[in-house]
């Protein structure tokens, strides 16, 4: 894990794709992606479903360790259409209706408002405000009220290489001055390759932590 002070508050960068807010018990991730490998298997592709369960593993393991209030998802939660991978977290929202969830909806969050309101998903559509913080699926979205702003969609990835020729892919976080940008929760997803800009901050995610990446 690593910490990070923004607006006076400590960040926590979690090795499983999520950040955590302590002062307000507050656990984000984004683009979950739910029903994504079901989707593919109704399609024909034989995407085996423990793809899924182990990021709702994943996911009841965050929520174990920081012992949440509030689960923040900055859109896509959901992939496409009802399928068997939802019925699955439908399971694990029964043992933890005591969480609160907020969705911001992104682009791919197109289920029937029912489902939501079954599951006690709380909707934003826009944008999910709290304290100096905004939180939005696409950064082009983000009001310009000078909050700091959180964002997904685009499942940014860093490439590291090695003295060796050693070239190694990963998910990553990328900060700046006002803005960052969240991995892909989901492991069912590709990668955005970013080219680091001038005062931002990289951090990289493997299986075992989040490490700075120089990306001089």
């Amino acid at each position: 894990m690593v910490s990070l002070i923004k607006r006076g508050l400590e960040i926590v960068l979690d090795n499983d794709r999520a950040l955590y807010i302590p002062q307000y018990g507050l656990l984000v991730i984004s683009d979950f992606h739910l029903g994504k490998s079901g989707h593919f298997r109704r399609e024909g592709l034989q995407i085996p479903s423990a793809v899924s369960q182990r990021d709702i593993m994943r996911l009841d393991g965050l929520v174990q360790r920081y012992d949440p209030q509030v689960l923040l998802v900055t859109g896509d939660m959901f992939h496409h259409q009802h399928n068997v991978d939802l019925e699955e977290f439908r399971v694990w929202r029964q043992y933890n209706r005591h969480l609160e969830i907020i969705l911001v909806k992104g682009n791919h969050d197109k289920l029937q408002a029912s489902y939501y309101d079954e599951l006690q998903i709380q909707l934003y559509l826009n944008q999910y405000e709290i304290g100096e913080f905004c939180f939005v699926h696409d950064s082009k979205d983000a009001p310009d009220n000078g909050r700091f702003v959180f964002s997904g969609h685009l499942h940014p990835g860093v490439l590291l290489k090695g003295s060796a020729r050693q070239k190694m892919r990963l998910a990553c976080f990328v900060f700046d001055e006002n803005t960052a940008l969240l991995p892909a929760f989901s492991l069912f997803t590709g990668l955005y390759m970013i080219a680091a800009k001038p005062g931002q901050q990289i951090f990289a995610v493997t299986e075992s932590q989040v490490m700075p990446v120089n990306m001089c």
